[in-house]
C-alpha cells in the first residue's frame, strides 16, 4: 500500500513539473522575416484559458522586436493574462485568413504556418509563427516568433 501511494504521488508531482500555464504576465514578439506581420493577442484573468480580451490588429515590421512588459498596452485597464495570439495572414483588407498560437494547456497549437500577404495584396512569403508559452508560472513571459 505504501508502494502504491508513493508511486501515485510521483507520478502526480512529474504531471505537476511538466504543466503547463495558463496565462503569460508578459509577450515578446520577434518579426524575423522581411515582411509585416499582422496579429492580435488574447487572454483572460490571471490564469485561466480564455479569450475575455482581445487587442486591435497589431502590425509589426521586418526585423522588429515588441515588447509588452504586460497585458496593459494590450488590452488596457489592469494587467490580465496573456493566452495566445490571432496570426492573420496579411493586412485585414487584403485577407481574412489566419490561424492561432497560445498556451497548449488552452488547447492552442505551438505554431502555424501561411503564406504572408503584404499590403498591396501580393504574396510576401512563407511564414511560420510559433508560440514560446510561459512554463512554469502565470507570472512568465511568452514568446511570439515570426521565422521565414
Amino acid at each position: 500500500m505504501k508502494k502504491l501511494l508513493l508511486s501515485l504521488i510521483i507520478m502526480l508531482a512529474s504531471i505537476a513539473a511538466f504543466a503547463q500555464a495558463p496565462s503569460a504576465y508578459s509577450l515578446v514578439v520577434y518579426n524575423q522575416t522581411k515582411c509585416t506581420q499582422y496579429f492580435m493577442v488574447f487572454g483572460d484573468e490571471f490564469c485561466v484559458c480564455g479569450s475575455t480580451y482581445a487587442s486591435a490588429v497589431i502590425a509589426i515590421p521586418p526585423s522588429a522586436t515588441f515588447t509588452y512588459p504586460n497585458s496593459v498596452p494590450l488590452f488596457g485597464g489592469t494587467p490580465k493574462g496573456i493566452v495566445g495570439a490571432k496570426i492573420l495572414d496579411g493586412t485585414p483588407g487584403c485577407t481574412p485568413n489566419g490561424g492561432a498560437v497560445g498556451q497548449g494547456t488552452c488547447g492552442l497549437p505551438p505554431s502555424y504556418g501561411f503564406i504572408n500577404i503584404s499590403g498591396s495584396c501580393t504574396p510576401c512569403a512563407q511564414t511560420k509563427a510559433t508560440w514560446y508559452p510561459a512554463a512554469q508560472s502565470c507570472q512568465e513571459t511568452a514568446k511570439l516568433v515570426f521565422t521565414p
